[in-house]
């Protein structure tokens, strides 16, 4: 006669989860977003059913992961965008941000990802995009940012530099920081030009957002956050 198998204890449940949080973190900081639940559940050794008893969904899991990564980052602009000297905040906000995404491709492809799912990724845009907004009206004011550089430039500019790591962090990975410089050399007041096109959020601007849409909010490529 056989018996059936113990249900798993509290110490299994907690042993488990900290295994599975452990291998996600280490796959999707290598690897980035495309890593899958089964990927996950392979690295720490357990069959995909303790991942979902766990995390019922791939955005659960990157929440639990990144969660303390994304309040860090919020804390970084909050602190930039205190900085009584805007241009110094801005320069800083960018420097931490980039940092930050550069040491961990799962957190550089939820931060510029074009539609995130995950719940703190989107809390985290939504209290990052009036600070960045406070630290470029600043600087504006202070006389040493360029008058039409605009807020969602600091976003293009995060996501152009983040196809540059993707593109170079396994030859050159530091690489982003000179290209990091010459757009911030390019921001300066009195070193601009007149720029080719208007913002994104200009209506002047073609295809920008209709009146009362959002604009882009990133605060830090962009594989989406909900596939498993």
């Amino acid at each position: 006669m056989t018996t059936a198998a113990s249900p798993p204890t509290r110490k299994d449940a907690a042993r488990n989860r900290a295994r599975l949080l452990e291998a996600a973190e280490q796959l999707y900081a290598t690897e980035g977003l495309s890593v899958t639940l089964k990927d996950v559940a392979h690295r720490a050794g357990v069959g995909v059913g303790t991942v979902y008893r766990h995390f019922s969904t791939k955005d659960d899991l990157l929440d639990a992961i990144f969660a303390d990564r994304l309040a860090c980052a919020t804390d970084s602009a909050r602190a930039a965008a205190a900085d009584s000297d805007g241009w110094r905040g801005l320069v800083r906000y960018l420097e931490d941000s980039m940092h930050m995404q550069a040491n961990n491709c799962g957190l550089r492809g939820l931060v510029v990802s074009s539609a995130p799912s995950c719940p703190l990724v989107i809390k985290s845009r939504e209290e990052i995009a009036p600070l960045v907004q406070q630290m470029v009206a600043k600087a504006k004011e202070q006389g040493t940012l360029r008058p039409d550089f605009d807020a969602t430039d600091v976003t293009f500019i995060q996501v152009a530099l983040a196809a540059i790591i993707e593109a170079t962090w396994q030859t050159s990975p530091g690489l982003y920081r000179r290209h990091l410089r010459l757009f911030i050399d390019g921001m300066r007041a009195g070193s601009h030009r007149e720029p080719p096109a208007e913002p994104l959020d200009s209506p002047n601007a073609k295809g920008s957002p209709r009146a009362g849409s959002r604009s882009p909010t990133v605060p830090i490529p962009g594989d989406q956050a909900n596939s498993s």
